[in-house]
């Protein structure tokens, strides 16, 4: 989500001097951003779906895949067209990283302390821009504009490679039928947290919650009573 957030921001170093050096027009520069959102737009809506139908961990290391190698095409691109059309698939990968981020932390971490993991995604996720900003400002003059496809692009790939250690969310696995393997990825984190803090509490049992539609009536009434 660094990574993501990091990337977004950099358009704003990237397009000024893209103007200076007469790479770009203020045309193309518009069509840059456009590609950009367009691309998060079709990301964002089309990582749900796959994540619901391939599961959240292929569908994280395909999103990561196209970011990182789209932003290191763009680093290498050799004119403003190419750059623009490798903006649009590194889009994607942006976009699908939002959705995926937030609802992977959501489905491991437990409700109870769900809003402080979600609050402290939020907050790295947010020190992208300051980080795109500072380096934008002491390497572009130094390398040029190419380094701020590039960092973001390596980034992207080694955060690939670390993620292979990355377990299926086994909610996800248990609303597919796979009950096993949701019970082999929980009780690798039980044996896990055994071995560092001892013998666990038996969980306290929940009842299940039936699938609601957030238009329906007795939700909408709920809501109303508690505002």
């Amino acid at each position: 989500m660094f990574c993501d957030n990091f990337d977004i921001y950099i358009a704003g170093a990237v397009l000024s001097v893209f103007i200076a050096t007469g790479f770009s027009t203020l045309d193309l520069n518009a069509y840059f951003v456009s590609a950009t959102f367009l691309g998060m737009f079709i990301g964002t809506i089309g990582a749900g779906v796959v994540a619901d139908w391939l599961g959240r961990r292929v569908t994280f290391q395909w999103n990561l895949a196209i970011f990182g190698l789209a932003s290191l095409a763009g680093a290498a691109a050799p004119n403003m067209e190419w750059v623009i059309f490798l903006r649009f698939l590194c889009g994607i990968g942006l976009g699908a990283e939002i959705v995926l981020g937030y609802g992977t932390i959501a489905e491991f971490v437990p409700p109870q302390k769900r809003g402080r993991w979600v609050s402290m995604l939020s907050m790295i996720s947010s020190t992208g821009l300051l980080a795109s900003t500072l380096l934008s400002w002491a390497l572009i003059p130094i390398f040029g504009w190419r380094i701020m496809f590039i960092i973001p692009g390596v980034g992207a790939l080694f955060i690939l490679w670390m993620r292979k250690a990355l377990p299926e969310s086994p909610r996800w696995l248990e609303v597919k039928g796979r009950t096993d393997e949701a019970n082999r990825v929980v009780t690798s984190i039980e044996d896990e947290l055994r071995a560092e803090h001892g013998e666990l509490r038996a969980p306290e049992p929940r009842m299940p919650v039936p699938a609601e539609s957030i238009w329906q009536k007795a939700r909408t009434r709920s809501a109303s009573t508690h505002w």
